[in-house]
C-alpha cells in the first residue's frame, strides 16, 4: 500500500515562534530519511488546521482503494516526533502507535491538493 505523509510546515505548525521547543527542522529532516518507495514524505505549505499545529496527515493507499485521510495535531513531543519517524520507517502500516492515536482529529474538509 502507498502511503503519502502531508507535512504542515505554513505560517505556524514549523515555526519556532509558535512553538519554541520542537525542533521543526529535525523533525522534517528525520521524516524525509525515513521515507522509501511505500512512503512519499510531503512537506507542504499549509494544511489549514492552524488551531491544531503542528499538524501530519497520513494518506493510505490510492484511488478507491485509499482509507480515509488521517489527520494528526499537536505532533510537537519528541516521543510523538519519534513514533511518527518510527511508523513511516516500517511502512506506515497498521494501527497507529499509542504515542500517535492520542493525536488524531477529525477534520471535515479535505486537505488542499499540492
Amino acid at each position: 500500500m502507498k502511503a503519502t505523509v502531508l507535512l504542515c510546515r505554513g505560517c505556524c505548525c514549523g515555526t519556532s515562534d509558535k512553538h519554541p521547543g520542537t525542533d521543526h527542522e529535525a523533525q522534517q529532516g528525520a521524516l524525509v530519511a525515513a521515507a522509501s518507495p511505500s512512503v512519499e514524505v510531503r512537506v507542504v505549505d499549509c494544511l489549514d488546521a492552524c488551531d491544531r499545529s503542528n499538524v501530519v496527515v497520513l494518506r493510505r493507499g490510492v484511488g478507491k482503494a485509499r482509507d480515509r485521510d488521517t489527520w494528526l495535531g499537536g505532533v510537537l513531543s519528541d516521543k510523538a516526533s519519534t513514533a511518527l519517524v518510527a511508523f513511516v520507517a516500517a511502512g506506515a502500516e497498521g494501527d497507529l502507535p499509542p504515542a500517535l492515536a492520542g493525536l488524531r482529529f477529525r477534520r471535515q474538509r479535505p486537505p488542499p491538493r499540492r
